[in-house]
Parts: structure tokens; sequence; C-alpha cells
């Protein structure tokens, strides 16, 4: 139960260092490609979780790896993690550094789960809708969900919006039911 906690004290604590440096959209972009990229390569997984493998050793890599491509902030905030051996927060990051923002009152963050990939001009797209009509910049986090059949689910400020295929079934099936 611990391990979640810790999540959000990382996240925060990057929120407020990279907001003071006026860097929120750098790292806040960097967590979401890094989330990415650890979802994809399980080799980078399997060698960041390794017991075998030192925290130093791990860090060493990292900032190999990734000097240059992400900012400081990001960077160093991974080696700490890593450090303290807990790589295995970093896919949970980009959520919570967006909810941090939100909490904030900077952003409002809307996750979306669509059937099929979005593609960046849909993307695009809904995040200026949501902006428009929630009257603030909006992070859009966005989630294959093929089992939704069409259409898209909402997670906004705490509520969800169904506008799926599958959701509409469901509400047919407890209307029929009476």
């Amino acid at each position: 139960m611990a391990q979640p906690n810790v999540a959000v004290r990382y996240a925060a604590a990057l929120y407020e260092l990279s907001a003071a440096a006026h860097a929120t959209d750098a790292v806040g972009q960097d967590l979401v490609l890094l989330r990415s990229l650890w979802e994809s390569d399980e080799e980078l997984r399997a060698f960041l979780v390794h017991p075998l493998v030192s925290a130093e050793e791990k860090v060493r890599a990292l900032r190999a790896a990734l000097a240059g491509s992400v900012h400081t902030y990001t960077l160093n905030a991974l080696a700490v993690m890593v450090g303290h051996g807990r790589a295995s927060l970093i896919p949970e990051l980009a959520s919570l550094f967006l909810r941090a923002a939100e909490e904030r009152g900077r952003l409002v963050y809307v996750r979306v789960r669509t059937a099929r990939p979005l593609d960046p001009a849909h993307l695009a797209q809904l995040k200026a809708t949501l902006a428009a009509a929630l009257g603030k910049e909006v992070a859009v986090e966005s989630e294959d969900s093929p089992e939704l059949l069409a259409g898209a689910e909402l997670e906004v400020r705490g509520k969800r919006l169904d506008f799926s295929a599958w959701g509409r079934l469901a509400r047919l099936k407890e209307r029929l039911k009476g």
C-alpha cells in the first residue's frame, strides 16, 4: 500500500520543481514518452527491476541513454526513483504528474478510452474541443480499449462519461430489464 503514496509524492515533487522552472510541459511530455517506452520495451523493464543489477549501474545506464533526450528534472527524478529501487513506479508517474497539475488548477486532466487508437489529428481535435468546453488547458491521456466496440469513454474531474457502444448496450439492457 505504501507504493502508491510514494509515487504520488514523487510526482508532486517533480511537478512543483518543474512548475517553478516553467518546465511542466517538457517534463510532462517526457513522462508520457517514458511510460510508453516502459510499456513497449520488455528489456528495459527487466533491466530496471532486475534485483542482481545494482542501482548505480541502472542509474548510469539511464543517464547515458537519456542525457540530452529528456529534461534534466525528468532524468534526475528517474535517477532518484531507480536509485531507491522504485523503477516499477515509472509508468504511473505521467498520470500522477498530470493529476498534480490538475490539483493545482493549471489544467484539466482527461483520460480517454477508445475502441481504436486515436490518430494525432483526432486527439488534437478532442483536446481543443475539451479545452473550449472546460475553459482550461487540457491534458489528454489516451488508452486503447477494444472491448468498448466503438465510441469513447472519458474520465474528467473524477466523473466517467461513457459514449461507447458497449456502454450504450449496457444502458439499453438495464432499461429493458425495467
